[in-house]
């Protein structure tokens, strides 16, 4: 093994791809030959390294971005690492041995690691007793290790190749083209007889690529570049002449999509005569962006790693959804995109707003397929694989309803649990992983747990997702959601990027200063605070944010119905902000009773409880009834937060890293959240009114 690896050395060395030890002959073998070639290396004891590393210290982490991975990049700065003594005991073992995965995924490193069997790096993870939530964690780990295997290690002793390598070598074969074993090595040539598909391509600009070339009938060749780091590539680097084509490729492609490698050249026969594009692609695709900032275009055109937005309110969230998309069609046709978000409003808006933006572009997209629902997405995986979950047909959803087989009925944590379920056949998992290129996830903070493993199922160990969320933001916690997911990004990405958007460009100074001074109050939160992006004069006698308590609930009532009247009479829109459904009914009542006419006509207004009101934007917004025991509400602080039957658990596995002083979950901190939602809805003007005890948020 180690002799084929290095007759294949200068392939196998400008991919950096590894190779597995198996033996200390092997090892020694392996040394002898990278100090005869003069090549940086490192032999690293995972054991050791545990032990220098913060990870393993009593010093745990008492906030997001401080998490003890740094050192990584210390130890691995050799360009071959030999990984010794692996073996992973606990969460914390695992949670490092991913990190070294990711990191060798996104650098010019060779992983070398020395194992008992051929078997042993896919079991590594195997050796520690995981409780479930532990497990599926780890579930995420592995795809990222089994993508890592298949494009960078080599383990087969009579293999030279990776395995996405070898397979995509078999199907071009398969196609009737001989691979040309002495040709693997580097392509650095520009043949006179090719011609660039599109004007203003570069050739030379991927020259010195590893590459794979194979001579079919009339001496036709394919030559593959292959990329050595996951990366997206444009089409447009692709190239065909009378007598040869080039294509730039990816491991990305590799993996999941050899297919579309294969269909380029199954229509080689129809295009030597006359050239023609080899993706069948149209024109690279045009479209005038909104007006964005420095920060929002820096995370639109970053495509190969995954990153993490934190947007805060108003901070043009949508937006930065909307105009990536965009950006990516220049990539991957539209439906190979998934974008998945909270509601169908937020999926209707970015459609909508990406189909109008696409339009001035010149480009019509008739029908976006997967811009959806996060259990709208969901619902149609069950529909496609219901057979493989025991249901005669399609089952039915019901809010509230238990799974029946026999009925055919399911709930949204059913849902849930199916997919889980369906995703433990890993050639499901590959089939619909193959399906998308890119993820884009909205609304992150307020996914559940469970959601967020069958997404990063989903993206299986690409690690090219974007999430989009806020931690302030998080509200949903009663009914699930984990903004542990957010705040513990840096452990499943170590390498994935972090872009925060602070400017408000909804509200004035004064309201966003007052939610800068609530969001203070959270202990375990993204080190940031709103900015206001200029432009709003405010007198200084103006007064924003009107606090009015009354002595009765009738006189606040009709306060608010008279000032609601005079607002809406100006051509304002306005919200009405409750805590509760119950507030939500007697106001609709109210208003109906006192104004029937006002009440007929929804354009201009808004009364709901603040859960329902995310995502919304007034000109004016009343919060009503900001009591203590209503605003924190008594009974959400009494019950135990994260308790639900979609999860069971109390605390997310990653919380073993907190300080102990540190409660990411807090309910009280949730109720904070919900305050700062209400307050930040408001473009203009805020009135929170009480008529009991003060809520001790406005101390």
């Amino acid at each position: 093994m180690i002799n084929l690896y290095f007759k294949n050395f200068n392939f196998n060395l400008s991919n950096f791809t590894g190779i597995a030890i198996f033996s200390g002959d092997e090892k020694k073998s392996f040394i002898k030959n990278l100090k005869n070639l003069e090549l940086d290396y490192n032999v690293i004891s995972f054991i050791k390294m545990k032990s220098s590393l913060r990870l393993y210290n009593d010093n745990k982490i008492s906030c997001p971005l401080n998490f003890p991975l740094k050192g990584i990049e210390e130890l691995f700065s050799s360009k071959f690492i030999i990984l010794e003594d692996l073996l992973i005991e606990n969460l914390r073992d695992a949670v490092l041995f991913n990190a070294i995965c990711d990191f060798v995924l996104h650098n010019k490193i060779v992983l070398c690691p020395v194992i008992s069997d051929i078997f042993g790096l896919q079991n590594i993870y195997d050796n520690f007793d995981k409780n479930f939530y532990e497990g599926l964690i780890i579930d995420i780990f592995k795809l990222r290790l089994r993508f890592l295997m298949a494009t960078r290690i080599i383990f087969n002793k009579s293999g030279k190749f990776v395995w996405a390598v070898t397979y995509i070598i078999k199907k071009i074969k398969g196609l009737g083209f001989n691979f040309i074993e002495n040709g693997t090595g580097t392509c650095n040539e520009t043949p006179s007889v090719l011609r660039p598909l599109r004007s203003g391509s570069n050739l030379q600009s991927s020259s010195g690529s590893p590459c794979l070339k194979f001579i079919g009938k009339d001496n036709f060749t394919i030559m593959l570049r292959i990329h050595p780091l996951k990366k997206i590539i444009a089409v447009k680097d692709e190239f065909i002449g009378d007598s040869k084509i080039i294509l730039n490729i990816s491991f990305n492609v590799l993996y999941f999509n050899p297919g579309e490698i294969i269909n380029k050249i199954k229509i080689f026969p129809f295009i030597i005569r006359g050239i023609k594009n080899v993706s069948n692609n149209k024109k690279a695709v045009k479209f005038k962006y909104d007006k964005l900032s420095k920060i929002q275009d820096i995370s639109i055109k970053e495509l190969n790693l995954a990153h993490l937005v934190i947007a805060g309110a108003g901070s043009g969230k949508t937006r930065l959804i909307v105009n990536k998309f965009l950006y990516l069609m220049n990539f991957m046709s539209p439906g190979e995109i998934l974008v998945l978000t909270y509601t169908n409003n937020a999926a209707n808006e970015i459609k909508n707003r990406v189909g109008r933006l696409a339009l001035k572009g010149n480009i019509n997209i008739k029908k976006i397929l997967n811009i959806t629902t996060y259990h709208s997405f969901f619902y149609s995986i069950i529909r496609e694989y219901y057979l493989e979950l025991g249901f005669k047909s399609v089952p039915l959803v019901k809010e509230q309803a238990c799974e029946n087989i026999k009925t055919g009925f399911i709930s949204y944590d059913d849902m849930i649990l199916n997919v889980l379920k369906l995703f433990k056949n890993k050639d499901i998992v590959y089939d619909i992983a193959s399906r998308f290129k890119y993820i884009l996830v909205d609304e992150y903070q307020d996914l559940d747990f469970l959601s967020d493993i069958i997404i990063k199922k989903i993206d299986s160990g690409r690690g090219i997702t974007m999430y989009a969320g806020d931690d302030d933001q998080s509200i949903y916690g009663f009914n699930g959601g984990d903004c542990a997911n957010l705040l513990f990004f840096d452990l499943f990405y170590p390498s994935g990027k972090l872009f925060i958007m602070q400017y408000n460009y909804r509200s004035n100074s004064k309201i966003i200063n007052f939610c800068n001074s609530l969001l203070n109050n959270i202990n375990f939160r993204f080190p940031k605070k709103m900015i206001e992006s200029g432009g709003k004069l405010i007198l200084p006698d103006e007064n924003v944010i009107d606090i009015i308590g009354f002595e009765s609930k009738n006189s606040e009532e009709r306060f608010i119905i008279g000032q609601f009247n005079l607002h809406l009479a100006k051509g304002e829109n306005i919200g009405v902000l409750v805590r509760t459904q119950k507030e939500e009914d007697n106001f609709k009542k109210i208003l109906k009773e006192i104004n029937p006419e006002g009440y007929a006509n929804f354009k201009n207004w808004f009364i709901g409880t603040i859960h329902k009101s995310k995502g919304m934007e007034f000109d004016t917004v009343f919060i009503v009834n900001v009591n203590n025991g209503n605003i924190p509400h008594l009974k959400s602080l009494m019950q135990a937060y994260g308790k639900n039957k979609k999860t069971g658990n109390l605390n997310h596995p990653f919380q073993v890293f907190l300080y102990n002083g540190i409660n990411g979950n807090s309910a009280y901190e949730d109720e904070i959240k919900l305050f700062y939602v209400a307050v930040s809805r408001a473009k203009k003007k805020v009135f929170i009114t009480y008529s009991g005890k003060k809520s001790e948020f406005l101390a």
